[in-house]
């Protein structure tokens, strides 16, 4: 042990003397071999344009106010699962809920007003039937009986159209499914129309869009990889749909990205587009190290000789033998020999 310690002391002196005012972290040299050594060959792999993308909801349903007025109550949050129909918010509008107070007032007035002329045409009644009263009497008794219950009938249409007219305020989902977005807080003053509550129907998508020349590598049902809120480990997802060119020469794409997390639904992601093949060196992550920021491989030389050369790492390239592959952009070429990297253990 101690003869192979010297050996490396040996050797790293004589390859830092040989460089002349090299840096401490110049590559080192090591005697000694390891059966794992790995023979480099240029590899046909997938290239990849770096897209950037609308994480979106390609299904989605907007509840809306019907009216214009003041956000009361809001009655969901996000993340919750509606059902079609159900109330989820309620627009207050001052004048229409001061017309139906006052078509109700009406109402209860029509109301009195008709149990009293019909108190007095039971009376008139009676009383012409003993002969008490004249005919006249009596019709006129009927007449204002009648006269009455159209007034109150009327009060109830009105007070009926004016709930109706109030209960527009209610802000309904349209279908079923599950609350993305909640625009504006409750006591928000809102136009008729406006967007009160986001919901969608379906998984979100990563939509992209590329130029007609660039697009033929998009495939419907092939997978393709994404890197997404700000993480550098990219994922996988499935071409859900390509939208042919139709006038602006560009072709959009639907990703299917139902593993994202939903609160990131509006925000920009980067898709590796697919384009085409190109020839690299892509080695295992085990073969390198990586120490102050800098990468790191062990280079097998004739005589047993082992060099530690830095390597410019590319991103990950998993093919179906090497499903830890790096793109090595430089510092190694094809029948270089290499040997992983020796942790400790």
């Amino acid at each position: 042990m101690r003869a192979l310690i010297g050996s490396l002391v040996l050797a790293t002196a004589l390859f830092a003397g040989g460089c002349g005012g090299a840096q401490t972290d110049a590559p080192k040299v090591e005697q000694g071999a390891s059966p794992a050594a790995l023979t480099i060959a240029e590899r046909t792999v997938p290239d990849f344009r770096m897209v950037s993308a609308v994480l979106t909801n390609r299904d989605v349903g907007d509840a809306r106010a019907r009216i214009g007025g003041r956000i009361t109550q809001i009655l969901v949050k996000e993340g919750e699962k509606v059902r079609a129909g159900q109330v989820v918010a309620v627009i207050g509008d001052d004048r229409i809920s001061l017309e139906a107070d006052a078509a109700g007032a009406a109402v209860r007035a029509a109301e009195a007003t008709s149990q009293q002329a019909q108190q007095d045409l039971q009376r008139a009644e009676r009383l012409f039937s003993s002969g008490a009263i004249s005919q006249a009497a009596i019709d006129q008794a009927r007449s204002g009986a009648k006269a009455a219950e159209a007034q109150l009938q009327a009060a109830r249409a009105q007070a009926g159209a004016a709930r109706a007219l109030n209960s527009q305020g209610q802000v309904v989902a349209p279908s079923t499914g599950e609350v993305t977005r909640i625009p504006s807080p409750r006591g928000a003053v809102i136009m008729p129309g406006e967007v009160v509550v986001q919901i969608t129907t379906g998984a979100p998508v990563l939509r992209i869009e590329l130029p007609e020349s660039e697009a033929a590598n998009l495939k419907q049902g092939e997978s393709i990889r994404f890197l997404a809120d700000d993480s550098e480990e990219p994922r996988f997802a499935t071409i859900r749909q390509v939208y042919p060119a139709v006038s602006s020469g560009r072709v959009m794409a639907d990703i299917d990205a139902s593993g994202i997390d939903r609160q990131l639904v509006g925000g920009r992601v980067r898709v590796m587009a697919p384009a085409g093949e190109r020839v690299a060196i892509v080695i295992p992550d085990a073969y390198i190290d990586t120490r102050y920021g800098a990468d790191y491989a062990r280079l097998s030389r004739k005589g047993g000789i082992v060099i530690e050369v830095p390597v410019q790492r590319g991103s990950r390239v998993p093919l179906e033998d090497m499903p830890d592959g790096v793109e090595i952009l430089s510092g190694l070429r094809a029948g270089d020999v290499i040997l992983p990297v020796e942790r400790a253990s």
